[in-house]
């Protein structure tokens, strides 16, 4: 059994190698690719920490590795994070507990054998933490999904969410069983099939595009006055997306996906997604509603003849099933909170 073990150790190890050359190589000068590479190393080390010799061998020896494997989980949540949304920033509160999830499996692995609360303090708590990031690591990939107007991106989020997912779901699951040689084989076969086809779809996405991986924050939003050059062949139909949704306020239909505006203006989904993303720079459809929704409501918090409709029905005729998304859609573009923004108008 540990022959078998020793095998599919070697070829996990083997594509987790191959993956981090692959964005050292190609994507070294952008974050995202160090960051890639980074949480190969700490998938190698977690394979590496389960081989009887380091398992039975100097604790000295065995503490890095664990402490790169224990990483990995909130490593991949913030490769998420930066990868598939447009505006990641992180929140003081989400580093505290990544900092105490590590700082815990750290401590733990220091004292050595739990007590019963140490063991559900230390040990269950931060499995679940890892369960949680694993969770939000699918959700992430998938939710922009339908949205999201980088084709290469949008590409990529399927085998992304697939294969990362099942990783620490795998290492999760894992730690909350009695392994053996068998089991242990099991496991780190299933993370080479992963990254397997992890690294085949990213060598063909790759192979379409020179721009895999992308930072996804940016500087500014584009401006809706934006417009192609006279002599863009594709100017026409840039200008017939407009007329749509300016002249027919599609853009303030509740629930308007991008499907649903390709088949207003008589057009190929994918083609409009180019489009809007190659001509007009926005990276998700969202991006380019909330302009139109809050260029309209913020002229609407401006005009003193509508002084004393409420925030709440503005929101819903420009298109936002609730208060929550418009004030939050609106602050990201303004700075301030509609409420602010009306009163600093009427002053």
């Amino acid at each position: 059994m540990q022959l078998l073990q020793y095998a599919t150790s070697f070829l996990a190890i083997s594509q987790l190698v191959f993956m981090a050359l692959f964005y050292l190589v190609y994507y070294r000068r952008q974050l995202l690719g160090r960051l890639m590479a980074l949480y190969a190393f700490c998938l190698i080390a977690y394979i590496t920490s389960t081989l009887p010799e380091v398992d039975n061998g100097p604790r000295l020896f065995e503490f890095p590795l664990n402490m790169l494997a224990i990483t990995s989980p909130a490593l991949l949540w913030i490769i998420t994070r930066y990868l598939f949304v447009d505006e990641p920033k992180i929140e003081k509160p989400i580093w505290a507990i990544i900092v105490l999830y590590i700082g815990l499996r750290g401590f733990g692995n220091i004292t050595g054998p739990y007590t019963d609360v140490g063991f559900w303090l230390i040990y269950v708590s931060t499995q679940l933490i890892m369960l949680i990031f694993a969770c939000h690591v699918v959700y992430t990939a998938v939710r922009g999904l339908g949205g999201d107007l980088v084709e290469t991106r949008r590409r990529f989020r399927v085998p992304f969410a697939i294969t990362m997912g099942s990783i620490v779901a795998i290492i999760v699951g894992s730690g909350f069983l009695n392994t053996n040689d068998l089991l242990d084989s099991l496991y780190i076969g299933s993370i080479f099939l992963l990254i397997l086809f992890f690294n085949l779809a990213t060598f063909r996405l790759h192979g379409d595009s020179m721009q895999l991986i992308e930072p996804a924050a940016q500087q500014s939003l584009p401006s809706l006055k934006s417009r192609v050059g006279d002599k863009d062949k594709d100017r026409p139909l840039v200008e017939r997306i407009h007329t749509v949704m300016e002249t027919e306020r599609l853009y303030a239909q509740p629930g308007l996906t991008i499907g649903m505006l390709a088949a207003n203006v008589s057009m190929q989904e994918y083609r409009l997604r180019r489009l809007i993303n190659q001509k007009l720079h926005y990276r998700n459809f969202n991006q380019y509603l909330n302009q139109y929704r809050i260029a309209e409501a913020a002229r609407r918090l401006q005009d003193p003849a509508e002084t004393q409709v409420a925030i709440s029905t503005i929101a819903l005729d420009v298109g936002y099933a609730s208060l929550s998304s418009f004030n939050k859609a609106f602050k990201e573009l303004h700075g301030v909170t509609p409420s602010i923004y009306r009163s600093r108008a009427s002053q």
